[in-house]
């Protein structure tokens, strides 16, 4: 019995055993072994040697009570009022710069980033900074400071804002990842409105012989192998001073453009009017060439129509002339015949009075206009010689 009781008791404490051995072994785990997830990498020192290590795949490793150190191999830092969560703190407080004109802004982006795989080099970064969060506070952030100040210092506020803002986000990426670059000022003489001469120094970037930049120091992006992938500048927000004098150049900017339109808007409203003008007097000149053409033709028919009467009177008259003719020499044979003189008388008058009546029959018109005016008109007995031919008869009645 006795016996029985001993071997109860001796299993009881094989599962205590055990079961002390596997808490532990639970409690203990985390020390014992980690993982490392996809997307990092650790570095491992241990724990009774020191010695240093990286795990740059992901999987489980064995911890033995040694330092472990995550990394994560490629972030997004941002620098402004919101981070991407839109919550606020230090990592995402904006970076505040200074211009060379005076002017400061504080300046709102992002970097996006990649650490390097290489084991001394992924060493050396955690030996300097020994953790992740100081690398994206006091190398990340720093660098990306150190860029936008130095960049600043090139340009005048408003240039930032205008017309030379791409060339600012331009000029701070590449001191991210080269260094900043070495410079140097020149100082320019200019005059204002009233011949006021003054000088202004302006600040530009140094080059070297062979046409590239100098590096004064060089980027701990270059150091420790960090890859930029993107480099944003999204917001410059300037102080109230340069807000207002950037709102003023707007405004005058606006007017400019209004008024160019305006005076643009004017030119063409003249060239319109004058254009119209054009095609008003062509439309006179054609309404005038038309009235001309009429009156012309209208002269010309008239013209015409005289010229037909008076040919027609001529011909009458002479037909008429060559019966009085007829007439005056059948008298005149009567009267060598031997009539008395009171016969040839008779015979004058009677021949006068036919010639008159044949000549009251012809229809002459009042008064016919030879050319084109008034000043051509003639009177129609004038025109065929009808005077003249009452002299001739008279004459040939009196040689008889």
């Amino acid at each position: 019995m006795a016996e029985g009781n001993l071997k109860k008791r001796g299993n009881i404490g094989v599962i205590i055993v055990v079961v002390l051995v596997l808490a532990a072994a639970f409690f203990l785990s985390n020390s014992l072994v980690t993982t490392n997830k996809s997307g990092y990498y650790q570095v491992k020192q241990a724990a009774v040697t020191g010695t240093m290590s990286v795990r740059n795949k992901p999987g489980m490793y064995a911890k033995l009570f040694g330092d472990i150190t995550d990394y994560q191999i490629s972030d997004m830092y941002y620098f402004s009022k919101y981070d991407s969560e839109g919550g606020s703190g230090f990592e995402a407080a904006p970076i505040k710069v200074r211009f060379n004109d005076g002017g400061t802004a504080e300046i709102s982006g992002s970097i996006k980033y990649r650490l390097s795989l290489i084991e001394d080099t992924q060493l050396k970064l955690h030996s300097d900074f020994k953790s992740y969060e100081a690398v994206k506070q006091d190398l990340v952030r720093q660098v990306v400071t150190e860029a936008l100040m130095q960049t600043a210092t090139l340009m005048k506020a408003e240039e930032s804002y205008s017309s030379r803002r791409s060339e600012f986000t331009s000029l701070a990426e590449e001191q991210v990842k080269l260094g900043i670059f070495e410079t140097e000022s020149e100082e320019i003489k200019t005059s204002d409105a009233d011949n006021n001469e003054f000088i202004e120094r302006y600040v530009k970037l140094k080059v070297a012989s062979n046409g590239s930049r100098v590096i004064r120091k060089d980027s701990p992006f270059v150091r420790y192998q960090i890859e930029v992938l993107q480099f944003v500048i999204k917001d410059i927000d300037f102080d109230q001073t340069i807000d207002s004098l950037i709102a003023k150049k707007k405004e005058a900017e606006q007017q400019r453009v209004v008024a160019k339109a305006n005076a643009e808007r004017a030119k063409q409203d003249a060239i319109t009017a004058e254009e119209q003008g054009k095609a008003k007097v062509a439309e006179a000149k054609a309404i005038e060439n038309v009235e001309k053409i009429k009156e012309v033709t209208q002269a010309q028919k008239r013209f015409e129509v005289a010229e037909f009467e008076l040919k027609r009177a001529q011909q009458e008259a002479e037909a008429k002339l060559v019966l009085a003719r007829a007439e005056a020499e059948k008298n005149r044979l009567l009267v060598s015949a031997g009539l008395a003189p009171e016969a040839k008388a008779q015979i004058d008058k009677e021949t006068a009075i036919g010639v008159a009546a044949e000549l009251a029959k012809i229809k002459f018109p009042e008064m016919m206009i030879i050319g084109g005016g008034s000043d051509n008109a003639l009177n129609p007995f004038d025109a065929v010689g009808l005077e003249s031919f009452l002299k001739i008869q008279k004459e040939f009645s009196e040689s008889k």
